[in-house]
């Protein structure tokens, strides 16, 4: 074919022509408009808080991630305008269960004009345990170097009780919670602001808080021989009249103060008194009653040499228990048309120890019965009364069984 043959115009104008020339415009459009936006935007990299929303209130998280690298971008007006706090990185710990370890997508919020590129990391492993509050007394450990001829008195500690707030198997660490003061804030005689800090068995897997973390501490150092307070007791002999047990004793004062050296103070948990008799005592009773000293010479009782002693009584009770007491059918004329099952019942009463001992069941006519009274149909379940004189005396406190089966026998008629 000569050249002057080919017909470029209809080359040109053809459908194929048009649609190739069309596509390689758009692509040159579509590269020139991106290379523009790409030139016009920039991106920034930075530190985002990490948000842990939905978390139970009673859990904690143990080695917990606190913050990812956020790259964003977008247009160089709008990133210079971007307010970095508006942008949130957050896992969803909804209806995650503590004791359990989860892998959890990290999700980040930024304002609409900029566009997330990267979030480094990208997830988090959360490792989720239950929290609990342990309330625990506040003991003083106090310093060895005490000057030679002093001592501690007075010692109080407001609150008396913190809180160790953590894991429950951290908590299971702490033997103690404790302030330690030292001789020089002792030797200042002013109420002290101490902190308060815990023995601990193991080291810890998370995060154990004490709350308040401190307490006031107020105490003295004294000159002269340790003092100690200690309960004070009772001590009883004979026996009480059988009738009556002793329901309480109360000493005034309940506490006594000794003094002595520190090391046989250690050795002194309470201080007796005198033996009281209360050999067939059958009423309260008031007494002032010396006290026994200490079979430590070198501890004296310091504070006072007697106690009033107040013994308070009540009634004794004591249990018998009669077998074989026969169940008697009432309401019917023809008992002998009856049988009864069980025949009998066991019935334990209830009376003073001195009574109950000669208790005797023909004499105060214990009886058990069943009422037949409008009974039309067989077998029936009947519940067991008892009746017995002397009720001032003693009383029924259980039948056994509670209930028999009354059923009618069968009647032969020939």
């Amino acid at each position: 074919m000569k050249l002057k043959d080919f017909d470029i115009n209809g080359v040109l104008t053809s459908p194929w022509a048009l649609w190739a020339i069309s596509v390689t415009l758009s692509v040159i459009m579509w590269v020139y408009v991106t290379g523009m936006e790409e030139a016009e935007n920039i991106t920034r990299k930075f530190s985002c808080p990490l948000e842990y929303r939905g978390l139970d209130s009673q859990a904690i998280l143990r080695e917990k991630l606190s913050e990812v690298d956020v790259e964003l971008r977008g247009s160089e007006e709008d990133m210079l305008r971007l307010d970095y706090t508006s942008v949130k990185a957050y896992v969803d710990a909804r209806n995650l269960i503590p004791g359990k370890k989860y892998t959890v997508n990290i999700n980040i919020e930024q304002p609409s004009r900029i566009t997330l590129v990267s979030c480094f990391p990208s997830q988090a492993t959360l490792d989720i345990v239950r929290q609990v509050t342990r309330l625990m007394t506040v003991e003083t450990v106090l310093p060895q170097n005490i000057p030679e001829g002093y001592y501690i008195e007075g010692v109080e500690i407001i609150p008396k009780d913190v809180g160790i707030k953590g894991a429950e198997d951290d908590l299971a660490k702490v033997g103690s919670v404790r302030v330690t003061p030292s001789i020089a804030e002792l030797q200042k005689g002013d109420e002290l602001l101490i902190p308060v800090k815990f023995e601990q068995s193991e080291p810890f897997d998370g995060t154990v808080a004490i709350e308040p973390a401190q307490v006031r501490f107020r105490a003295q150092l004294v000159r002269g021989l340790p003092r100690k307070r200690v309960p004070v007791n009772v001590r009883l002999a004979g026996k009480l009249d059988p009738d009556y047990e002793v329901r309480s004793i109360v000493t005034d004062p309940s506490e006594v103060q000794v003094e002595g050296k520190a090391d046989d103070l250690k050795m002194i948990e309470a201080v007796d008194t005198e033996v009281i008799d209360v050999s067939l005592m059958n009423s309260d009773r008031v007494i002032v009653v010396p006290l026994k000293r200490p079979d430590n010479e070198d501890v004296s009782i310091s504070s006072t040499s007697s106690v009033k002693v107040s013994i308070n009584l009540t009634e004794a009770h004591a249990e018998k228990m009669i077998a074989n007491v026969p169940v008697e059918l009432h309401g019917t004329d023809k008992p002998q048309n009856w049988t009864c099952e069980p025949p009998s019942v066991i019935v334990t009463i209830e009376g003073k120890p001195s009574m109950i001992a000669g208790f005797d069941a023909d004499s105060a006519k214990l009886t058990a019965y069943v009422d037949m009274n409008n009974i039309f149909m067989t077998p029936v379940t009947l519940p067991v009364v008892t009746e017995m004189l002397s009720s001032d005396l003693f009383r029924v406190i259980r039948v056994e069984p509670q209930s028999v089966t009354v059923n009618l026998n069968e009647i032969n008629e020939d």
